[in-house]
């Protein structure tokens, strides 16, 4: 490490000495004196879509005179990309992750449920501090490789966590109170639609992008009488989509993550023998959570993290997994599932829910399904990150398409699903 107290890289200057001093007093309980830092690129691939990631390592002296290495990871406002801070700024979703952390998660805090999300050291005006996951062995999956059986209830499991923990505190709260209480009302303002929502131009063009891939690639391409179908029904769908993802009047509601593609889920691994297994799982990034029914969430992570047909045949016991995580939770904490949530309407709200998913990851997958190469040469460049996301998304996906046959099969497939089951 670097014996002096500077970073090896320019673009985070809001790290200060008084900051990394308030990060060592808010993750270290014992006494400890600040020795120096390090800050680097957090990879050399892009992590997510809207943000710049970075690693910091600070040395500190013990009272017993050792060095201990502390490990962050921060998360800030693109400084390199405006195109992705000026969305991360108009939408708000910096100021909208910090108010869950900060506010909601300690709300949600329960101390016999396990972690499901990292820890937030410190916030700032443009950035995060977390605990650095990969430091504590947690790590994602490699993106092409969908979940298995055994990672996909380890991520069942967190969501069942994260979803019991709304449930569990506004139950207390309604006793406290002695009336009833929904969390909604307290944060409406912090848990809103994001870029989902009719008038976005991210989601407007991702419907439109969808649809040119449909009318150009698909197998419906040469059968004008469907396309028209396809073309008459294609946004009415799509807003219907939406809907699904307001308040219920008619399921619980919990407060749901919404983004849940392969990095925004990590994976802890013990050893069996000679294998390495996955033995816990927790989530990150809150930028578009909101408060709608938790299928919403169950089924997001089935659609856009699994192989469809290994989704199909094991539906039945994913599905009966998370609402079994969740009835253990729940009962731990004096709270039957019945009245929260029956098996049968959970099913239910699941399979009204699949456009949702179906929906989104037409959204998710066009822009993450690539190689992680190409994919920073491609979105970490500020004029085709705005042109791709706000202007004119359907020529990306085109060109992705005619020059990658994974790429197309995978897409595909999901828009193709759309139409089978929604648009014919």
């Amino acid at each position: 490490m670097d014996s002096k107290n500077e970073s090896v890289v320019t673009t985070c200057d809001f790290i200060t000495k008084e900051v990394i001093i308030k990060v060592i007093k808010n993750s270290v309980k014992e006494d400890v004196i600040f020795k120096n830092y390090v800050i680097f690129n957090a990879s050399d691939k892009m992590l997510g879509f809207l943000a710049d990631y970075w690693k910091m390592q600070v040395q500190v002296i013990t009272s017993d005179n050792k060095i201990k290495l502390l490990s962050f990871f921060i998360k800030a406002v693109s400084k390199s990309n405006s195109a992705k801070a000026d969305m991360v700024n108009e939408m708000k979703l910096f100021e909208k992750e910090i108010n869950f952390y900060t506010v909601i998660k300690s709300k949600l805090n329960t101390s016999d449920i396990n972690t499901w999300s990292p820890n937030l050291i410190l916030s700032l005006n443009d950035a995060m501090i977390f605990e650095d996951l990969n430091s504590l062995q947690y790590k994602t999956l490699n993106k092409f490789k969908t979940f298995d059986r055994e990672h996909t209830l380890l991520a069942l499991e967190a969501l069942a966590r994260f979803h019991a923990a709304s449930i569990i505190y506004e139950e207390k709260r309604c006793l406290l109170l002695g009336k009833s209480y929904c969390i909604n009302d307290d944060h409406e303002n912090y848990l809103n639609k994001g870029g989902y929502q009719e008038s976005d131009p991210w989601f407007t063009q991702c419907m439109i992008g969808a649809l040119e891939a449909v009318k150009y690639f698909s197998k419906y391409t040469n059968d004008k009488k469907v396309l028209n179908l396809i073309e008459q029904r294609w946004n009415d769908v799509w807003k219907t989509a939406l809907r699904l993802a307001d308040h219920s009047s008619t399921y619980r509601n919990v407060i749901c993550h919404r983004d849940l593609w392969n990095n925004n889920i990590l994976f802890r691994y013990k050893r069996e023998g000679v294998k390495l297994v996955p033995d816990d799982c927790v989530l990150v990034d809150f930028q578009a959570v909101r408060y709608q029914p938790p299928a919403g969430d169950v089924m997001l992570l089935l659609y856009c993290n699994l192989e469809s047909n290994f989704r199909d045949e094991n539906i039945e016991t994913f599905l009966s997994h998370y609402y079994n995580a969740m009835k253990n939770i729940l009962g731990s904490n004096g709270i039957s599932i019945q009245d929260i949530l029956s098996f049968d309407n959970f099913l239910k709200s699941c399979d009204e829910q699949k456009l949702w998913a179906l929906v989104v990851s037409a959204c998710l997958v066009p822009q993450f399904w690539i190689d992680d190469e190409l994919n920073t040469k491609i979105f970490c460049n500020t004029t085709n990150f705005k042109e791709i996301m706000t202007k004119d998304k359907a020529s990306f996906i085109k060109s992705m398409i005619i020059n990658n046959s994974d790429y197309k099969n995978k897409v595909l497939n999901i828009l193709e699903e759309i139409i089978q089951k929604y648009c014919l």
